[in-house]
């Protein structure tokens, strides 16, 4: 969806209006899909928190399971991000940028969607299953033009990335000659598994096991990561429930604390 202001959705570039959404939302709800989920993008430049907050409202009318919000960020290399360095284009102040998140937060726990990674929201037993094991590490097979996978290797400390073909008559042409077409193949060794590991299971608001972590990579996440100790006491991370997981301060600056793992 990505909004319900038409404004909005102009300038995101999108090539669907506010009312074809709307009846696909529609049609989803009469026929009676198990679960289904939607995502809005905030804290665009101009938007303000009323026009946020009516988002909202109209999402939560279609009842969804499920929710993602992703806050926009300029991206390198993307048209946003040109026009950003050239001065067309402003981004939101950090305070802007709290507000919204701390009312995405608000108004969807209280519709009983909640938080269960930094950019996700869930009804009980409604989380997005594939993410969370993209999350935590595990393996996925991609099948198709521009698809991604990842399989870890035996020792389970290792593993192995690769993409295949993005245009789709170039995959059609080397899968039927050669029944593969990777292009990229990147093998993760011990040391960036376990930044991963981090750094993605950290976007979970359950947080990290570091059992778990021991248990695969050897030793605890404050041995292999010595930073985690000033950012516990910085009031950034925190154990609890066993698990090491960011606090409220630090889902606020989660990308700068991620940077410490990387």
């Amino acid at each position: 969806m990505q909004s319900f202001q038409p404004k909005l959705l102009k300038f995101l570039g999108r090539i669907h209006g506010v009312e074809e959404a709307q009846r696909a939302l529609e049609i989803v709800r009469r026929t009676n899909f198990e679960s289904f989920s939607l995502d809005l993008i905030y804290a665009n430049p101009g938007q303000t928190l009323a026009e946020l907050a009516a988002d909202l409202d109209s999402a939560l009318s279609f009842q969804p399971p499920h929710l993602s919000a992703y806050n926009l960020t300029f991206e390198e290399g993307t048209p946003f991000q040109h026009e950003y360095r050239a001065g067309k284009m402003s981004s939101l102040s950090e305070d802007e940028e709290i507000a919204m998140a701390e009312l995405i937060e608000t108004k969807l726990a209280a519709a009983g969607l909640l938080r269960y990674e930094i950019s996700n929201y869930a009804q009980p037993n409604c989380h997005s299953r594939h993410n969370s094991n993209y999350w935590r590490g595990g393996d996925y097979l991609g099948v198709g033009a521009g698809a991604h996978s990842y399989h870890r290797n035996t020792d389970h400390r290792t593993g192995r990335r690769w993409s295949n073909e993005k245009n789709p008559a170039k995959y059609i042409a080397q899968v039927g000659q050669t029944r593969q077409a990777i292009t990229e193949l990147e093998e993760v060794d011990r040391n960036k598994a376990a930044a991963e590991f981090m750094f993605l299971g950290l976007r979970m608001t359950e947080g990290i096991s570091p059992v778990a972590f021991r248990e695969r990579f050897g030793e605890f996440p404050w041995e292999a990561f010595p930073r985690i100790k000033d950012l516990i006491e910085g009031m950034l991370l925190e154990v609890k429930h066993g698990f090491l997981r960011l606090t409220k301060k630090g889902l606020l600056v989660a990308n700068s604390i991620f940077v410490e793992f990387m």
